[in-house]
């Protein structure tokens, strides 16, 4: 197959409409080729092996085309039979080991398209650029965050100045507080609440939130990029702690830097949280943070991962999360150090989001991921090897695009899929 041809293969399959993808769709067979077992491709769910892989599992695909990276899933998994020399092309940022007809995208220094070539057709003494550039679907910046959205435990507090009985009489049935306090005034449930949340915020003068009775009450809405950053916090320098002779949660952040402190101390005044604070740490006693936190960013810097909704923020907002995260465990090489796996699986995600291409290592447990944005490319002179092997390679089909982002060893670049569906 030339390379024009697979030029032409590839548009066809990357601009279908949206009548023809509602047809049952047929694989389209643009190069035999196969990973071998050791690839790793980067899912939605994180790093996967490709003997892993399943049916309807969606990995990052790219069209060469747009540049636009989506969500896609794999539409099969083919194992095959091998017996000859493989092709590997291994330098400091990509190893990948593919069949002699394996399709790699490669750009040139004169020519920015991204064109094709079998992996045994690559020229000796050739300088091949990778993909560096790509971008995501843009999406709409989250302009407040209303925690009540990710919880079921809770009151709600409610103010009014005027007369109690104006207020009550205003509520529509099945709208009851579960209590009045002269002080802290009406107090409604979590179900109730969110039931009629749109009458109760209309008619209240102030509403915050609390675990229950006896609790410190505080606000309930936050800025969208305020949120972010209170999370990118917790995330690398937090915990939670859940004594048992206190019924509340002390959630704790960690921070010694003083830079850093006047800019969370800055956070917290702005998101009206009354953290108190010394020389090493920033606290606040809360069971609804605590849960809130923990529910959705994980306990233990084990287990600490990703909220689900950060999938959905603007370029803008995630770029601002990674830049929290990598101020509180990174360093100013741009590395980033965990020791949560799914947290690593999230980070190298996040990276393919803003369009950074991920390279990893673990070290005595400790996974280090290297966020710089680079132009690199190899010399097939230098970088380009072949070895006789008999096994078995894998070939993939995905839906709609046909490259994906593919490596070895922690070292990733878009490669090539065998079949298109």
């Amino acid at each position: 197959m030339t390379e024009d041809v697979e030029r032409q293969l590839t548009k066809r399959n990357t601009q279908r409409t949206p009548e023809s993808s509602t047809k049952k769709k047929r694989a389209c067979k643009l190069a035999g080729g196969g990973f071998t077992a050791e690839a790793e491709i980067l899912t939605t769910t994180g790093l996967t092996t490709v003997t892993d892989l399943s049916t309807g599992q969606k990995v990052y695909a790219l069209d060469p085309i747009s540049r636009i990276i989506k969500p896609k899933p794999v539409t099969a998994v083919r194992t095959v039979p091998f017996d000859g020399q493989l092709i590997t092309i291994e330098a400091r940022r990509v190893d990948i080991q593919v069949a002699p007809d394996h399709r790699i995208p490669y750009r040139t220094k004169s020519d920015s398209r991204i064109r094709f070539k079998r992996a045994g057709n690559l020229k000796q003494k050739s300088y091949y650029k990778f993909i560096n550039s790509w971008q995501s679907l843009p999406r709409k910046r989250l302009e407040t965050v209303d925690i009540t959205d990710f919880l079921d435990e809770y009151e709600i507090c409610v103010s009014y100045d005027g007369h109690g009985h104006t207020f009550r009489a205003a509520l529509p049935d099945g709208c009851e507080p579960i209590r009045n306090n002269g002080h802290t005034g009406y107090h409604f449930d979590a179900q109730t609440f969110k039931e009629h949340q749109s009458v109760i915020e209309a008619l209240a003068d102030e509403i915050t939130i609390r675990s229950g009775p006896n609790h410190h009450r505080r606000p309930y809405r936050f800025d969208g990029d305020d949120f972010i950053q209170f999370l990118g916090w917790f995330i690398t320098e937090g915990s939670v702690y859940w004594s048992s002779s206190s019924d509340t949660a002390q959630v704790k952040i960690a921070q010694e830097n003083e830079r850093h402190r006047q800019s969370i101390a800055s956070l917290f005044e702005r998101m009206q949280l009354d953290f108190h604070s010394n020389d090493r740490r920033f606290e606040m006693g809360s069971k609804v943070f605590g849960r809130l936190l923990e529910n959705h960013c994980g306990a233990g810097s084990h287990n600490k991962h990703l909220p689900a909704f950060v999938w959905n923020l603007s370029q803008k907002q995630q770029r601002l999360l990674l830049e929290v995260l990598i101020a509180g465990d990174g360093n100013d090489r741009q590395t980033y150090y965990t020791a949560s796996e799914r947290l690593a699986n999230d980070i190298l995600q996040l990276c393919l989001e803003l369009g950074i291409k991920p390279r990893y290592t673990v070290r005595k447990g400790i996974w280090q991921i290297y966020v710089r944005e680079v132009n690199d490319g190899f010399q097939s002179a230098v970088h380009l090897g072949r070895e006789e092997a008999t096994q078995d390679l894998y070939r993939l089909t995905v839906e709609d695009y046909n490259v994906v982002m593919a490596g070895r060893n922690g070292k990733f670049q878009w490669v090539g899929v065998s079949n298109v569906a």
